[in-house]
């Protein structure tokens, strides 16, 4: 099957469950692998910086930086490593970018609204 035109992102990612069930699974794992939301931060930010790079060069720059960048942290080269294998347009690489950057983002926000949620007051009390 031929890669979809630049403009247009593949299956994966034009998926609308993407930053929906994704996103929601992807955090899950994180979280049980104990990645800390700045790591998640690096990623969203070494991936912003290969945006616009030729999409097989941008899949062999992820790649690469999942085995040094985040060689620390498995997890995260693994969720790389598996995104920059699904890459086939530059559209795609945009995405993927906002996604990571989401990630991030709610994985920061959580803690905080974890334990706000435990100071509310019980339903039915």
């Amino acid at each position: 099957m031929p890669p979809p035109p630049k403009s247009q992102a593949s299956a994966p990612f034009s998926s609308r469950e993407l930053n929906g069930d994704v996103l929601v699974e992807e955090l899950s794992d994180l979280r049980l692998a104990q990645v800390q939301a700045k790591h998640l931060l690096d990623l969203a930010n070494g991936v912003r910086d290969v945006v616009g790079a030729p999409v097989p060069e941008a899949a062999l720059r992820l790649k690469a930086m999942a085995g040094q960048r985040f060689a620390g942290q498995p997890a995260v080269a693994s969720l790389l490593v598996r995104w920059a294998m699904k890459l086939k347009s530059e559209q795609d690489l945009k995405i993927l970018s906002a996604h990571l950057l989401r990630l991030a983002v709610t994985s920061a926000l959580l803690p905080s609204l974890r334990r706000a949620a435990q100071r509310l007051p019980r339903a039915g009390r």
